[in-house]
């Protein structure tokens, strides 16, 4: 029971530093799920996160996969609820009222100095998820060349975490 109420409490505080998108929050959440309880190794990490892009909705479901390999299902559901219950309830709290306030001033600044804030915060899980996932030759050339792929506007973004995916298994990575 201690240990459900720690995943709770961690994928809790964990969903209020999500300034501009979960990616934001992943440096962090791997530190934790990984480094200090071990719920699951690096390697599941990225791959987990890996997978959950793949699936509709929120692209931090990779904490229903955390949860679910440290506490089976009951883990998953309460996984899922704690990152995205506060979140979910701030942010339909925040916007019906933001729309009266954002023409202040004070209201736009804020608006300004978090956009800043959230691209730090993504480059910092773009950069924790590639020190996590790229760590020699071949893993390195199939991340170059996702990124060429991506830079290319007419493939689209499933596309090459599909070919991706194969690439990296047939190469057993």
């Amino acid at each position: 029971m201690a240990g459900l109420a720690r995943l709770a409490w961690t994928f809790l505080w964990l969903s209020l530093l999500c300034v501009g998108g979960g990616l934001g929050v992943v440096p962090e959440m791997q530190r934790q799920v990984v480094a200090r309880y071990e719920w699951v190794t690096a390697r599941e990490f990225v791959d987990g996160y890996t997978l959950s892009q793949l699936t509709p909705g929120p692209n931090m479901l990779v904490v229903v996969f955390v949860g679910y390999r440290a506490y089976g299902v009951p883990g998953a559901c309460l996984a899922g609820l704690a990152m995205f219950l506060p979140t979910s309830s701030l942010t339909a709290l925040v916007a019906r009222r933001w729309e009266r306030v954002r023409a202040h001033p004070w209201a736009l600044a804020g608006e300004r100095a978090l956009a800043p804030v959230g691209i730090g915060l993504m480059a910092a899980g773009v950069y924790t998820l590639a020190w996590s996932a790229v760590h020699d030759a071949p893993t390195a050339t199939l991340a170059l060349v996702a990124t060429l792929a991506l830079t290319a506007s007419w493939v689209p973004p499933v596309a090459v975490v599909l070919v991706g995916g194969l690439a990296g298994w047939l190469l057993g990575l």
